[in-house]
Formats: C-alpha cells, structure tokens, sequence
C-alpha cells in the first residue's frame, strides 16, 4: 500500500475507534498539531492520528494494526521533550498520548519494588508513595507534574535523587514493553514465569535495551522501580560564591562524597533570572505552614527563613550553589549538612539563606512557567553535556568562554543565555540555556498560568532570531562534543551513531533494532534509526 492510499485508508481509523474508543482518538487537526509539537523548534510532521490507550491490551492491539499496516507509531508522555523526542518525521505515522495509563498496579512494601503503568506523572508516583515512608532512588524532574514515568525513562532524566540514586534509568528493575508486532515483552526477573520483578539482572540486562531509547526499541506500558525509605531528616544548604572554579570546586567534592541527594549550581543570569520571577516573599510563605508542619520548632524557624530570605536572596550573586542532604536519621543529615558545609568555606563560599533549595524539595513538582520560559515570557531551548567529575573545569570554562566570544552575536540579535551545573552519582552535568522572545505557540501557552499566557500569548514571531539562537545551540552541542560528553534526551537532536568510535557497536545497536522492529516503524529517527 502506498503512503497516499494509507494516509485515505478509513479502515484503519475505523478499527482504532473500536480498539480506543471514539473519545480518545484525536483526529481534528488543530489537536493532532498540538500532539506533534514538543519544545525544540525542530521541523516534524503532524501525525494522521492521535489515540490514548487505557490498557496494555489496548497500547498492544493498537500499535499491531498501525505497523501492520505500515504506518509509524510513536508514544508520548507529557510532552517536555525538547529534542524531538516524540515528534514524528513521517507522514501518515499514529501518536500514542501515553496518559491514560496512568495506575500504580502495585506497591510491594516488602520486597520494595512499585509496578507503574508508564503514562503516570512522577508527581502522581510521588504522592501516593510518601504517605508510606517511601520514595523511588529518583524521583522526577522538576516538570514532574507533566513528566511521566515512561517519557523519563525512554529520555532518562536527572534532579530529584539524582545526587545519590543517579538518573532515571537506574532506578528500574523490569519493564513490560511492547514492541512493534504488538507482542508484550518483560524484562529482569518480571520474564521469569514465576517471578516478580525484584531483580534487574536476571541474565543478561534486556532491560537496558528499552531504556534512554528515547522510544525506539517499543513502547513501554509498565516499569517496575526500586524503593527505598524516604529519608525522614533533609538539611539545605545555598552558598554564593566569586568565581566559576570555586563553586565547581566545592560541588565536585561533594559529588564524590555522595552525600547530597541534589546539588546544582547557578550561574550569574540563572541568579538574576530567579531574582525576577523565582522565589519570592509570598511563594515563601506559601509554603511555611507544609514546612512547619513537616518539622515541629525547627520547622518553623526554617520557614521563617525561607519567606523573609525569599526575596532578593540571590541580588547581584555571581554564582550559587544549591543542596539537600538527606539522612535516616537527624545524625546523618546534619554530618553530611555540616561535611558539605566546611567544604564551601574552604572553597571559598559565603552562606546564603537556603529558600531555593528548601522550596524545590517541599514543593517539588510545581508550575513550570519558570522553567520552561525566561522571566519576561522569552523562549527557553537548553543544550547539555554529560561528562566525568574531572572534566567538570574544563567543560564549564569552555562554555563561559564560547558565550563570551559570541556575545556581540547575542546582543545584537537580543539573546540572552545562562547554565546550570549539577551531578547524577559521580557524574556532572552543564546545561546551558538559550532565551529570546519569540512566539510561544500553543503548546507552551497550555503550559503556564493563564494570567501569565494571556500577557505573553501575542508575542510575534521571529524566524531569524529563532535561526541564530538555535544555531549558537548546535554550536555549543559540536563543542561539547569534542570534549567527550554524553547526553540525556538524545531524542532526534543529539548524532548518537555519529559519536560512537566503535562502528561495531552501531552495528549491534542497528541489530537489536531490526529484531524489536525489523521494518523501523516505532518512532522512526530516533537515535538515528
């Protein structure tokens, strides 16, 4: 059959109503367009359809009849992807809005495992687990309202947990995935025909397979995470400090002595940026009474702190520095408070009021205006390098030093940029940021408060502002690149082939394709396949 006749093929339409019902197949064409559309600014199609599965049997029989009928499928979570993650690149191809599988099928206090269906937000996860004195090793990004557990896992994502129990990926124990036959496959110990999924590696790591795919091996319907007891005592720490090398410095230190469950550094726009639309006086107190409640009398000291040091905490601060250190006991959390302490005095820093840290923790899954969008309703589009402890300086000082030297390019065209730095385990990360004005568009305007929408929703496009920033983006990737980085979100954006040395890897990333999907119709383009 010929993409023309598929793309006029009534039939298949017709079968997916049954299979989804009528309510949850998108068709009309300004919906299908939002559903298309993530955060990157990259060109893409616009799917034929869009369908929401409630059920593993639904997702299965659905992505059969797609592929059999040689169409793409391609799955999608909340939508925060901002390299092409989800977006497709064919025509007449089906998305899959992942949403409605949203249940947590089980939580196993004993063998500490929980069993999510991956359409849930980590939010959701979060919520129903805290009431148990229990978390996941990595419990979400900080859009984790949006943010699923299957858009994190096919990405892998970093921040909350992520300075001890490392990225997304390493929290998982198993996986029901379903590939593009619409055969259901489990990994770890869920394959076994009496098990349950406690046990990753039972045999080889098949689980890795489907895991940072960035949705190219199947679509994941289920995972099974690892638990561990939420720690009851968190201590929070901010220090300024005068310099880039010193702040890297004392975070590097605290990265390996892995004692800092996040830890993430700001640079001088990121300050001024927070000072504008971040933490201020009333949100702090908006907060107060979950902190007192949390925390008895010290509690309430520490909310106090948070509301008056809210507002301007971070005025005219070169660089910041951001932790939580968690612990079992009050014991643990005020050694491994003090340890990371003494190493930003010795480094050079000046204590600040912690507001920033204390909020992101007891508020961990807010709006996402802040982060999605500059203070003044600019657009936001970052780029990252992954890199070992060591290269930390270098990479960091080689990203100051290309913005530097095309800053005359920046302000001429009224681009404006900032980073952060943080670390999974004793791994960094440095994220830079680019921000211009520019028209939002649909999906983003659904993404912030309505006032906030109202006031930005005629912003006018502009196409060659748009060019140069993310051109100076794709810049920043190469020079990354040539410094050895890795990268989360790899998505359509990132050349993953490209950086391998090893041609026999490909090759062997090329065959495990061609067994889950012989005929590329799951989320074609991604990593290149």
């Amino acid at each position: 059959m010929s993409a023309a006749d598929r793309s006029h093929n009534p039939e298949i339409m017709d079968r997916l109503r049954q299979i989804v019902g009528t309510e949850h197949m998108i068709e009309d064409a300004e919906r299908r367009d939002f559903f298309s559309t993530d955060l990157s600014w990259r060109p893409g199609e616009v799917a034929d359809a869009v369908i929401q599965p409630a059920s593993i049997e639904e997702l299965a029989a659905s992505v059969q009849l797609v592929t059999q009928e040689g169409r793409a499928v391609v799955a999608r979570g909340g939508g925060m992807s901002y390299t092409s993650g989800y977006t497709p690149v064919e025509k007449n191809s089906v998305l899959v809005d992942m949403r409605r599988m949203n249940r947590i099928l089980e939580i196993n206090e004993d063998d500490m495992y929980v069993i999510v269906e991956c359409g849930c937000t980590w939010k959701t996860l979060h919520e129903a687990l805290s009431p148990l004195g229990l978390r996941t090793p990595y419990w979400g990004p900080l859009s984790g309202a949006y943010a699923t557990v299957g858009g994190a896992l096919s990405q892998n994502s970093l921040f909350h947990g992520s300075g001890t129990g490392g990225t997304a990926a390493e929290s998982v124990l198993g996986l029901k995935v379903v590939l593009a036959d619409g055969t259901v496959v489990s990994t770890g110990s869920w394959g076994h025909k009496h098990g349950s999924p406690f046990w990753r590696h039972f045999g080889p790591d098949m689980t890795g397979i489907f895991l940072a795919d960035t949705g190219a091996m199947g679509i994941k319907a289920a995972a099974a995470l690892r638990l561990v007891p939420a720690p009851k005592h968190t201590g929070y720490l901010s220090y300024r400090f005068d310099t880039l090398a010193a702040m890297l410095a004392a975070q590097v230190r605290i990265a390996r002595l892995g004692i800092a469950s996040e830890c993430y550094g700001f640079d001088p726009y990121y300050n001024a940026g927070f000072e504008k639309q971040g933490i201020t006086f009333e949100e702090g107190l908006s907060i107060v009474g979950k902190i007192a409640r949390k925390g008895g009398l010290k509690g309430l000291k520490r909310a106090a702190k948070v509301a008056f040091g809210g507002k301007k905490i971070l005025k005219d601060v070169p660089y910041s520095l951001h932790m939580t250190l968690d612990g079992l006991t009050e014991g643990v959390a005020a050694e491994h408070t003090d340890l990371a302490a003494e190493i930003c005095v010795e480094e050079g820093g000046t204590e600040m009021a912690s507001s920033i840290p204390t909020v992101f923790r007891n508020a961990p899954f807010g709006g996402v205006r802040t982060i999605l969008l500059g203070s003044d309703g600019e657009i936001w589009i970052p780029v990252h390098g992954y890199f070992p402890l060591s290269v930390a300086v270098k990479a960091a000082e080689a990203t100051e030093k290309f913005l530097a030297e095309r800053k005359p390019l920046m302000e001429k065209h009224g681009i404006k940029t900032s980073y952060l730095t943080c670390f999974s385990g004793p791994e960094f990360v440095i994220e830079p940021s680019f921000y211009w004005r520019d028209a939002l568009g649909p999906f983003r305007l659904s993404l912030i408060e309505p006032e906030f929408a109202e006031k930005w929703k005629d912003i006018p496009a502009d196409e060659e502002r748009r060019a140069v920033a993310l051109g100076l983006r794709d810049e920043l990737r190469g020079l990354f690149d040539s410094l050895g980085a890795l990268h989360l979100q790899i998505g359509k954006y990132y050349p993953y082939q490209e950086m391998m040395a090893d041609g026999t890897l490909v090759h062997l990333l090329k065959g495990v394709k061609s067994v889950v999907d012989p005929q590329r119709r799951v989320n074609p383009g991604s990593l290149g396949l």
